[in-house]
């Protein structure tokens, strides 16, 4: 029988903080995005306040106005999180990262080998990361990886919550719609519009009924409800990394501005990935390809993770003069998005925006609808004067 363990940091930003400060322990401390002026993560003395992620800082400061606002270190943040990573690989090498301070862990096995049960491993390793790192992790023990994600966020934080075989579906059925992976919103208000309101009642429906909401995700959508997973640990790992999208010229090019403008249309393509895959990345990379089949590659990180290439579009410029280091003339380019991160139950970055930010992903998410019915070419964004290209089947001339 298979053994999946899903673990997630608690209030991860804030903790790191205050393990890396000594001065900040024992003190409400949140982590306020820059960018976005809100509450990224808020330390347990926080939430005792009531203070939650996605409040915007002054509201926070009014609740409490000798709390600590700390700006984001993300580097920070990846190096704890590379830690957790390296402890879990010492008892598995089936490990996946979902997002920074989130994984994925198949214990398979490894009871056996270490001549412990499955859940004394897990609380070892809690233990472990909680005296060395002082981080605190809520995991869940279950058959598939869908339950375990289930069970780690169901009584956060720091909880251990372990789902017998064969209990899965029973496990799942009296939760609100919300708790099932890939239903997005809409859908859900629409179902419970119609009375349906927990995953047990969405798992016994007729399959066709929900077809025409749901479409072709209306059958894996009711597996799921149903606590049915096969997908193994780290299957998904490779494109849960990094995003990536090409362009290959039909004729070598010299131009900057052409260059920088077929960049933004690669740019909109990468992003639009990252929206659909309900992401966000905080690392642009671009590889060019020299005429003589020559590579060259340059990253760069972003103040905060985003989905949206309006905050890709300042950094286009550097990457391509940093990458450009040879007078050559180019052939290809790739455009990457990598340091995912996704949403988390004591994280919850993509419900923490600026006032302007939702209408953005709004905007964006409509111009993705469009542009998945009607083709690319059905919304064209305007650049300023000189940043103008054509983009043809995917090859600029």
């Amino acid at each position: 029988m298979r053994t999946i363990v899903h673990w997630d940091a608690d209030r991860f930003f804030a903790s790191i903080e205050q393990a890396a400060d000594r001065r900040l322990r024992g003190r409400p401390v949140v982590v306020g995005g820059e960018r976005r002026g809100v509450v990224l993560s808020a330390s347990g003395e926080a939430r005792r306040l009531g203070i939650r992620p996605g409040w915007p800082v002054a509201r926070a400061r009014r609740a409490k106005p000798d709390l600590v606002v700390i700006p984001a270190h993300f580097d920070l943040y990846e190096r704890f999180f590379d830690q957790i990573l390296a402890l879990c690989r010492e008892t598995t090498p089936l490990v996946e990262p979902a997002g920074v301070g989130a994984a994925w862990l198949d214990l398979t096995g490894a009871g056996r080998l270490l001549a412990r049960p499955p859940e004394r491993v897990v609380e070892e390793l809690r233990s472990t990361t909680r005296a060395w790192l002082r981080v605190s992790l809520s995991a869940g023990l279950a058959a598939n990886k869908l339950v375990a994600r289930v069970a780690a966020r169901l009584r956060k934080p720091g909880a251990q919550v372990t789902v017998a075989a064969g209990r899965e579906r029973a496990f799942l059925a009296p939760l609100p719609l919300r708790w099932l992976p890939g239903l997005d919103g809409a859908a859900a208000a629409a179902l419970e519009v119609a009375g349906v309101h927990t995953l047990g009642a969405f798992a016994v429906l007729p399959t066709e009924a929900i077809t025409p909401l749901l479409g072709r995700r209306a059958l894996p959508l009711q597996r799921a409800a149903q606590g049915v997973s096969e997908e193994p640990v780290g299957a998904k790992r490779a494109r849960a990394e990094v995003f990536r999208e090409s362009i290959e010229f039909a004729e070598d090019q010299w131009d900057t501005p052409l260059l920088l403008a077929a960049l933004r249309g690669l740019a909109e393509r990468l992003m639009a990935q990252v929206r659909a895959a309900g992401v966000e990345a905080r690392q642009a990379a671009l590889t060019l390809r020299y005429t003589d089949r020559e590579e060259n590659r340059r990253a760069l990180a972003l103040t905060e993770p985003t989905a949206l290439e309006a905050d890709l579009d300042p950094l286009l410029p550097q990457l391509l003069a940093g990458a450009w280091t040879r007078r050559v003339r180019l052939r290809a380019l790739t455009l990457e998005a990598g340091r995912i991160y996704r949403p988390s139950a004591q994280m919850d970055l993509f419900a923490a925006e600026s006032p302007r930010r939702p209408a953005q992903m709004a905007l964006a998410a409509a111009i993705d609808r469009l542009r998945r019915l009607h083709g690319t070419a059905i919304v064209r964004r305007g650049w300023e004067p000189g940043g103008n290209a054509t983009l043809d089947g995917g090859r600029l001339g």
